[in-house]
């Protein structure tokens, strides 16, 4: 057997600060609330948990004078207003990369009309948004370019502005931005290309992993985009790939001496985890010879 572990799994630099900046909070402080997901990844918010880090969905469940988390993720100027309104201590743990977006759409919405590029649900997405102001749309596919143009035509303005969620799909990007210079042929467009370099970098391993193995392990929790981004693209080279969140995921997958294994993980996804998962994969071939 052969595995091959990607290079760039683990933790991107990112989310190594939000997590680790989060527990010198909990040490400081007593009760610190985390306003959704600290990370989409179900081992590492149980473990901020346990240190007595409280997660909730809306800014209404942190007490008035509370202190919260805001995310990586980042979220809607509304919600940093909403906090100040109610003397709420804001930890602001926001991606710096997702920060100079909310700061750019910030300042061009005045005279350009804001194109987002991502999943409509993701907090990111919903956070940029909201910086974003009415003259805005968010899309995730080419069919959806000419909606844009439409709601562009109906703002009179003559400028457009576009930039992404950082851990949307490459790929995709380029062939909506692609789409959208055709479509968008008489105004003046300005595309700001804000996917993570880390985000492109992961991708692209990955891409290579999977069209030399038998089998593709990828590992992330199960809301994590950047994660499920690397299994479509793994599964494009490869037929057998598996999208797992611990080592009780693989039971039911047999593992034989012959198997050429690729191990990547999501940027939320701790080292640790798929040192453990790669051993697991190791050990129960053992057994099987055994």
């Amino acid at each position: 057997m052969k595995i091959i572990v990607g290079r760039l799994s683990g933790f991107c630099a990112g989310v190594t600060f939000t997590v680790n900046k989060a527990k010198e909070v909990l040490k400081e402080k007593n009760t610190v609330y985390c306003l959704g997901e600290i990370v989409h990844n179900e081992s590492v918010v149980k473990m901020l948990e346990n240190e007595d880090m409280v997660t909730v969905e809306s800014i209404d469940e942190v007490p008035n004078g509370g202190n919260v988390i805001f995310r990586a993720h980042g979220e809607a100027e509304e919600v940093y207003n909403k906090a100040k309104k109610r003397d709420i201590n804001v930890i602001d743990l926001t991606c710096g990369k997702v920060r100079r977006i909310h700061l750019d759409v910030q300042r061009e919405k005045e005279n350009k009309f804001i194109i987002i590029i991502g999943k409509k649900t993701h907090p990111e997405t919903i956070g940029t948004q909201g910086f974003a102001g009415e003259n805005c749309i968010v899309i995730e596919a080419v069919s959806e370019v000419e909606k844009a143009y439409e709601l562009f035509k109906k703002s009179n303005l003559n400028k457009a502005y576009v930039v992404s969620q950082t851990t949307f799909s490459s790929k995709k990007f380029y062939e909506i931005t692609k789409e959208i210079m055709e479509c968008f042929k008489e105004a003046q467009v300005n595309i700001n290309n804000t996917i993570c370099d880390a985000t492109e970098k992961r991708q692209d391993e990955v891409e290579r992993i999977s069209k030399d193995v038998d089998k593709m392990i990828i590992i992330g929790g199960k809301n994590s985009s950047n994660t499920k981004e690397l299994a479509v693209i793994s599964e494009k080279n490869c037929n057998k790939v598996y999208l797992v969140q611990d080592k009780n995921d693989l039971t039911s997958i047999n593992f034989n001496k012959n198997d050429i294994i690729g191990i990547v993980s999501g940027a939320s996804t701790p080292k640790n985890d798929v040192c453990e998962i790669k051993e697991y994969i190791e050990n129960k071939t053992i057994k099987n010879l055994s």
